[in-house]
């Protein structure tokens, strides 16, 4: 690629020629652009989503999102987890090849197998998942009514994830999410150009680590489908640097899951639940 950018040995930006326009004038600029490739996953040799993403930490995604998605329900489900290597390979429905490095193979049980949905691949771009918030109800309930939560783990929590921020820092445009326990300590943390794909990723990790996490921080905004995937993998508070949406706050209500947004380092909005989070 040229003028890749790398962060971690995998590629997470592009340097291309630009114009900057200001009051100014016009000048030719030298600009870094967010990476962002298709990974496709596999269960059992179908390919059940098309994920548009930042490269890197591919095990991690494909597992998360199979995860946070209800396509699986445990790392118990799954016998084979593999990333594949070079060479060209082409996806069903004459969809346009991937190559090896763009594709993540899963091997589950028999069981874990038909309990699959019969449904075709998914493409999933990275501003907009493709979560079905329709079909969402009660049965993603998380409870966990006793946890409780320092209001300054969470502020505490917004200077770690900055730091981590490589990515960003070389490229700009990219997200992160990071989940913690509930004394703040930090569990998982990944970058993405898809915001939805850096939860999954830190799902994944933590399903890999066979850990848990009680909070989900993340940079982009906590729209309906970040906040299901929270509750499918048993997390009770979502954090995020922006906004909320209506569908989100409502989602988060009936989930029993603790929504906060436009988290500083010094304060924050509760839409839902507030009970779980304590002063000081």
């Amino acid at each position: 690629m040229r003028g890749a950018v790398s962060v971690g040995g995998a590629v997470q930006g592009e340097q291309r020629q630009a114009r900057r326009v200001s009051r100014e004038g016009i000048e030719a600029v030298e600009a870094t652009v967010p990476a962002e490739e298709p990974l496709a996953v596999e269960i059992n040799g179908r390919t059940v989503a098309v994920l548009m993403r930042t490269p890197g930490e591919e095990k991690a995604l494909a597992l998360g999102y199979c995860l946070s998605e209800g396509l699986l329900r445990s790392l118990a489900d799954v016998l084979l987890l593999h990333h594949c290597g070079t060479g060209e390979e082409e996806i069903p429905e004459g969809e346009g090849p991937l190559t090896g490095r763009n594709r993540v193979r899963l091997l589950v049980t028999p069981e874990a197998e038909a309990a699959l949905p019969e449904a075709p691949a998914r493409w999933v771009f990275s501003g907009c998942a493709g979560v079905d918030v329709v079909a969402l109800g009660a049965d993603l309930a998380v409870g966990r009514e006793e946890l409780r939560v320092a209001a300054q783990v969470l502020w505490e929590l917004v200077p770690a994830v900055v730091r981590a921020q490589e990515a960003y820092r070389a490229t700009g445009g990219i997200h992160a999410a990071a989940l913690a326990d509930e004394t703040g300590a930090l569990v998982a943390l990944a970058e993405d150009v898809g915001r939805h794909n850096a939860v999954d990723k830190v799902i994944g990790q933590a399903a890999l680590a066979r850990r848990s996490g009680a909070i989900l921080v993340a940079t982009g905004r906590a729209s309906s489908d970040i906040v299901a995937k929270a509750a499918r993998a048993g997390i009770p508070v979502v954090a995020s640097f922006s906004s909320s949406t209506s569908l989100a706050v409502r989602l988060a209500e009936a989930a029993g899951v603790t929504l906060a947004g436009y988290l500083r380092r010094n304060r924050f909005t509760i839409y839902t639940h507030a009970e779980r989070v304590t002063a000081g």
